[in-house]
């Protein structure tokens, strides 16, 4: 008598479609998971994995989405002091990269897409959405009058936020020689200090 396969139920079912899809990306790249070898792994058909999502795109968008949701949880929520959230922020990211090479890795293999892929807008979305959080927090600082009102907030936020992006090489090569938190915070330090409104600016 043939042996019945277990029925998942479809929430467990889409969370390992995902895990393994990370896995096969980690061991293998991504053009090892590939929609056949996500369904062979987990032993079902591709009309099975169809069923949970609509394409492989579907598959890539949404660990691509968990893992910008897994950075921004961790992070802290808004401060009354704008300088403060900013290195608070900045500190956050740093441990949180540095401490998981595996997901940093996964973000960058994720990263480069080809453009067949076609994930291009929903990444251009998440990574402007997270560079957001620095333009806001910048703006917040303009009004509370801790920084100067001359200076380029949208310059000032990618310079902030490639601190986490650097952190994110050094986490996914496991760089023996990367920076350390202090060093890290150091160059924030300076970006701070920069954009700091001084007694006597107008």
């Amino acid at each position: 008598m043939r042996e019945r396969k277990r029925r998942y139920k479809p929430e467990v079912r889409k969370a390992q479609i995902i895990e393994t899809t990370k896995r096969l990306i980690l061991e293998r790249g991504l053009d090892g998971a590939t929609a056949q070898t996500i369904a062979k792994s987990l032993n079902i058909s591709q009309a099975t994995l169809y069923y949970h999502f609509k394409n492989r795109r579907e598959i890539l968008l949404d660990i691509f989405k968990g893992s910008i949701a897994e950075i921004m949880k961790s992070l802290p929520s808004q401060m009354d002091d704008a300088a403060q959230f900013l290195r608070e922020f900045s500190r956050a990211v740093y441990r949180q990269t540095m401490s998981r090479p595996r997901q940093a890795r996964l973000f960058f293999e994720l990263l480069g897409a080809p453009p067949a892929m076609d994930m291009r807008e929903e990444i251009q979305n998440q990574i402007s959405g997270l560079h957001a959080v620095f333009e806001t927090a910048i703006k917040k600082g303009i009004q509370q009058g801790i920084f100067r009102d001359d200076i380029d907030v949208k310059l000032i936020g990618w310079e902030l936020m490639s601190f986490g992006i650097a952190t994110c090489v050094g986490s996914m090569l496991e760089l023996p020689d990367f920076i350390s938190l202090e060093q890290g915070m150091q160059s924030i330090e300076r970006i701070l200090d920069f954009i700091q409104k001084r007694s006597g600016d107008p």
